[in-house]
């Protein structure tokens, strides 16, 4: 298998839309971060395009959906950063001394109980130390590597350090990381005819502008990759180095394969050395994921809540527990493919659960755990729906870490 790392670095701002209509009279709307596909779609087509392919050839066109795209995630230097998890709140209160909570299963007692989809499934609830009623303070949207392994290594009961929202103008820090930036960009439509603007035919676009830092690190932030190929495009893939476009309107960007942020990609040392003898592990979403049955994988059984995960070792079951998963997000986008009776079309609906969303696991065996994650370390755990390729497209990779029961897991600064 080839396996190459890819850096790019946006020139112009990215158009990620998200799946609201957009035509005359409408505002376009932006994504905060580019989903798995606009990447994924941006590889392909650069490829196809450096082996002169029109893309209407059915076998050329399916050597390509076989090309693994596993991101977008940022990365700074050879550092990675991964979405903030949603397995925690922090009470902000006292901005010189915020507390963080752990967000943890909570096992009901005799009596109690809750409107959740199973009787098997338990709550995930703050913890009684929790200090009344406080409105939570938004940790930054994405944590860097080491700060992310800190918390994937601490079971809900051990002193951490949660990063909050950057502060203008800072935006990047050496734990947390802010959204893009977001440039509008008002358009008209020209009269072919006269060459001047049609009347009511103003219209705007939202693009993420990477260069736009609050605090001036001009081309600091990149977004990374990991592509993966068994057939002849592997060859291919190192010839992506140079200038080339992503996302909509062609807009430019400058790609480089290099292993810069490759260690990243790699199960750490500290998670292995955590799981170690572990039964109770944690999944924690770095991209969406599309699972067929909303929040809960396919790979899971609806009444057993029992399930083995795509990439896993033979012979692993893990047993669902508990869930943070916030509201579903829309994927939606337009289809370019014209190979046998397809034509280009608008591309159907479907319900994402958003990155950053938290499953709480417990394998069967000693072992298991570790085992699981070394092999699954952002690997796609997504469903695959008929006509599309979601694990493929990098939907749905997981990190992996260790959960305990809520015992006493008030954090204070």
């Amino acid at each position: 298998m080839s396996v190459t790392y890819i850096s790019i670095t946006p020139h112009d701002p990215i158009i990620a839309r998200d799946s609201r209509p957009f035509g005359a009279g409408l505002r376009m709307k932006s994504l905060d971060w580019p989903y798995p596909s606009v990447l994924a779609g941006s590889v392909r087509t650069a490829l196809g395009k450096i082996n002169c392919s029109d893309f209407k050839d059915p076998k050329i066109v399916q050597a390509l959906k076989e090309v693994s795209v596993f991101g977008p995630l940022p990365l700074i230097g050879d550092q990675l950063y991964f979405p903030s998890p949603r397995d925690l709140l922090v009470d902000g209160s006292d901005e010189k001394h915020p507390k963080t909570y752990a967000i943890r299963p909570v096992v009901m007692q005799a009596g109690e109980g809750c409107d959740l989809p199973s009787f098997r499934l338990q709550p995930a609830m703050l913890p009684s130390q929790a200090d009344g009623e406080f409105k939570p303070t938004a940790p930054a949207p994405f944590w860097s590597y080491e700060r992310m392994v800190s918390w994937l290594t601490n079971p809900g009961n051990r002193l951490f350090d949660a990063p909050a929202v950057p502060k203008k103008p800072e935006g990047v820090s050496s734990v947390g990381l802010t959204f893009p930036q977001k440039e509008s960009r008002f358009h008209v439509k020209m009269a072919e005819s006269s060459g001047s603007a049609e009347d009511g035919m103003l219209f705007e676009t939202v693009g993420l502008d990477f260069a736009l830092q609050p605090n001036g690190l001009t081309g600091s932030i990149r977004i990374a990759a990991r592509l993966e190929a068994e057939n002849e495009f592997g060859q291919t893939i190192p010839a992506l180095w140079g200038c080339n476009t992503l996302g909509g309107e062609r807009r430019v960007s400058i790609w480089e394969t290099k292993n810069e942020g490759a260690q990243c990609w790699e199960c750490p040392k500290k998670i292995r050395d955590a799981l170690a003898g572990k039964k109770r592990i944690r999944m924690v979403l770095a991209t969406p994921a599309y699972f067929s049955n909303g929040w809960l994988p396919d790979w899971i059984d609806k009444e057993s809540l029992t399930g083995h995960p795509p990439y896993a070792p033979e012979g692993i079951e893990i047993t669902l527990i508990s869930a943070c998963v916030e509201h579903w997000k829309p994927l939606s986008g337009w289809s370019m493919e014209t190979a046998g009776d397809r034509k280009p079309g608008p591309k159907p609906l479907r319900r994402l659960v958003p990155a950053g969303s938290v499953y709480f696991f417990e394998c069967r065996t000693e072992g298991d755990a570790q085992n699981l994650a070394t092999r699954l370390w952002l690997k796609p755990v997504s469903d695959e729906s008929e006509d599309n390729h979601e694990r493929s497209d990098g939907f749905g990779l997981a990190l992996w870490g260790v959960w305990d029961y809520e015992k006493n897991n008030s954090v204070t600064e």
